[in-house]
This record gives C-alpha cells, structure tokens and sequence, in this order.
C-alpha cells in the first residue's frame, strides 16, 4: 500500500449513472501510483471563497489499478463539494489535489464466518473493491450485500452484480427499494435493508458485518446486529456526514489521519 501523501489527479471521465449520481474517474502520474486498500478513501484539497477545504470519497474502484481510480459521487444541492467534482469537464483534464489513501473501514480475515456488506446509496463505494477482494482470496466465505435506495433507479451497478452472482456461487445480492414507484415495475424486495437482514439472518453470531451509508441506517444496523448475536468488535461502520448537506455522501472515517470533513 502507498503512503498516503499529496498527490495531483486529472479527472478524465465524468458520467451520469443515476439522477443526480456520478462516477468520476482520476488518472494519477506514472511516477506516482495509488496503491490502496480496498475500502479506504481519497480526500479532495479544494477552494472555497479563498479558504482550502476538505472532502472526502470512498474509492468505488479496483485495487488492481495503480494508474487510476474512480468515484461514486451524489451531487447533493447547494452541497458545494459534490457540486464542483460533478460539474467539472472532463475534456478539460482539469488537476486537483488529494491526500490519498486513507482510512481503515478495510475488510479483515473471515475466518469461516459469512460476509455480510450493507449499504445505502453511494456508501455501495467501498464495497465493489472490497467483493472483487473477497473472491480473490476467500472466494468459499459467503458473502451477501444488501444494498437500498429510495428509488428503483437509484440502484447503480445492479447489473455488474447480477453477473458477479451467476459467476460466484458463494455471492448473493440483495437490493431493496423503500419508495418503488406505483406502476407497479418493481417486484424486488421494498422496504429498509435493516427489515431484510433480520428477516434472512436471525442469527449474526457467525457473521461480520461491514455498514457504509447514511446514519439512520448504520446505526439501526449496528443495534440491530448486535441484538442478533454479532460481537461488537465484528461490525465495521464507515458514516455518512452529520451536516444536513453531506446527507447522501460517504464520510471520512473519524481516525483519518489528516482533517477531512464528510462530502459534498
């Protein structure tokens, strides 16, 4: 893993996979390569009104690309953060700055136990390296990822997953929709992830348990997995902001080792 360090990113691809929901894709120097743990995160060096503030994403991307990473970002309105990284052009190649890799919301051994990843909206971020970690190196571990949003199509990702789960016999994936629209075209699970992991594990004792969304979420799931039987020490919780604004976003961890304040 590199340590984490100052280094300047170009952004090269900027696209829309969900309303209001963008992966964005930095190329970094040849002579400078990220080198990174899946789950951890990049924090962004911006300009605001002449003062440099922070904001920081989980890396959405392959470990396996030192060249490259991308972001899954939700452009949150009058979120300032999410708003510039969004907006910006990719035919410009514009330059920032980051501090970058940083974090420790990272998977531990399994030891014989189930996986379970549970997120919402782009807390999804960290999670796609981290299955593509898995199955690398414990592939037998069952591994489930239950992943909800508000809407059917704010689901990004779906279908890569579906793949990885006809390809991994060991991998389930479990979206649900709390708002499915009234025609009736969602017939998939509805209602809050936290309903269908008690529903389908009543009995955490032999499970770890990874949560990245917002904090009404990871907190009802951190109660809820612990009433099941999963020990304290077994749960691994990466938070979204406190700040109205940061509501959708993904959180640096609080032991980051330099100040990097929530997105957008």
């Amino acid at each position: 893993m590199s340590p984490p360090h100052q280094r300047k990113v170009t952004l090269v691809s900027n696209e829309v996979v969900a309303p209001s929901t963008h992966v964005l894709t930095f190329t970094l120097p040849p002579e400078d390569p990220l080198e990174f743990v899946p789950g951890q995160y990049v924090t962004f060096y911006l300009s605001r009104n002449g003062r440099r503030v922070t904001r920081s994403y989980s890396i959405f991307s392959s470990a396996l690309h030192h060249d490259r990473f991308r972001l899954l970002i939700k452009r949150i309105p009058d979120g300032f953060g999410s708003s510039l990284l969004c907006g910006l052009d990719p035919l410009r190649r514009p330059e920032l700055v980051v501090l970058a890799p940083l974090g420790k919301f990272t998977l531990r051994p399994a030891g014989g136990r189930s996986i379970l990843l549970v997120a919402t909206g782009t807390g999804l971020a960290p999670f796609v390296p981290m299955l593509e970690q898995i199955r690398r190196e414990e592939p037998s571990t069952p591994t489930w990822l239950f992943f909800g949003g508000r809407h059917p199509e704010d689901l990004v990702h779906t279908a890569e997953f579906r793949t990885l789960e006809t390809a991994w016999s060991d991998f389930h994936f479990v979206p649900i929709v709390s708002r499915p629209s009234a025609d009736g075209s969602w017939t998939g699970r509805v209602g809050h992830v936290e309903e269908h992991v008690q529903r389908m594990f009543p009995d955490l004792s032999g499970a770890d348990v990874y949560l990245c969304g917002v904090n009404e979420m990871v907190n009802e799931m951190q109660d809820l997995s612990q009433r099941l039987g999963c020990p304290k020490d077994r749960i691994f919780v990466e938070r979204y902001g406190e700040d109205a604004e940061d509501a959708d976003h993904a959180a640096a961890q609080v032991v980051a080792p330099a100040p990097a304040p929530a997105c957008p």
